[in-house]
């Protein structure tokens, strides 16, 4: 069995990047720590390190993650320092493990590692295509043996017109997944993976261009030199902003729980 190695790039300096508004009337350092308790329950069950990788973390925010049994580091760096530092780490773990890089604003569904460990585990079997079944044939190959990379968001903005394409649909046992061709810095891939692909991750932390970062990475219509990304329906997580909510899932109550942990948990 591989081991996930968590790497959770958290800030609470400054509440968003893009000014966007937090859903719920949180503010960024509880929205951190609730992120932080979904992302941690999901995994407990499954072999796992988590690296919090913090960027001018208050000393609030240190403090609770000393509660649980994660490798802390907190330095002065910057969005796109912090990128590069991530990859860095990166880097160094096994190829056959699952990397997790995870931003601080990621509400996790409990059983969001149940039906990624699920795909992993059984990609072959879910993702195996043959290609000459398919107008694409002569440009494409098995997609079950192309890099795999794991978001665990259902992007909501995937649904507007303007993003609609072809794309390819896996059933697991679990849920569906889609072929996406766009993720922020919040997705899985193996160890050797991340090696194959770290210069262009690299190239993209300057001003975090995860649309850059997406072109190089993920294939669309073809894949050469490229991974194949998917994405769950419904979502396993959510991008803790008004406007980005993953949709069909009942976020509020989902965060209405982690409150309660996280008020426990600080008496």
């Amino acid at each position: 069995m591989f081991v996930y190695r968590v790497i959770f790039r958290a800030c609470d300096a400054v509440n968003s990047l893009h000014g966007a508004k937090r859903p719920f009337g949180l503010n960024k350092t509880t929205l951190a720590k609730l992120c932080f308790l979904s992302l941690y329950d999901a995994i407990k069950p499954f072999p796992h390190e988590i690296f919090v990788l913090g960027d001018k973390l208050s000393d609030d925010l240190q403090a609770f993650f000393k509660r649980f049994p994660v490798a802390l580091s907190n330095g002065v760096y910057g969005n796109d320092e912090s990128i590069r530092q991530s990859i860095r780490l990166a880097q160094g773990y096994p190829e056959s493990d699952w990397i997790y890089f995870c931003e601080d604003d990621y509400l996790h569904q409990p059983f969001a590692f149940e039906y990624i460990s699920d795909l992993i585990l059984n990609r072959e079997q879910i993702l195996k295509r043959k290609a000459r079944r398919f107008y694409l044939a002569p440009v494409t190959t098995d997609t079950s043996q192309l890099p795999l990379f794991i978001s665990p968001v259902d992007d909501p903005v995937r649904y507007k017109p303007e993003w609609r394409f072809q794309s390819f649909l896996f059933l697991s046992r679990r849920c569906h997944w889609r072929q996406t061709s766009h993720t922020t810095y919040t997705f899985l891939a193996e160890g050797k993976t991340i090696r194959r692909f770290a210069n262009a991750m690299m190239r993209s932390a300057k001003g975090a261009k995860d649309g850059l970062m997406s072109r190089k990475m993920y294939g669309r219509l073809t894949f050469r030199n490229k991974g194949l990304c998917v994405s769950p329906i419904p979502s396993l997580a959510t991008h803790m902003q008004e406007s980005e909510m993953s949709p069909l899932v009942d976020w509020a109550r989902l965060c209405e729980r982690y409150k309660t942990e996280l008020e426990n948990l600080e008496r």
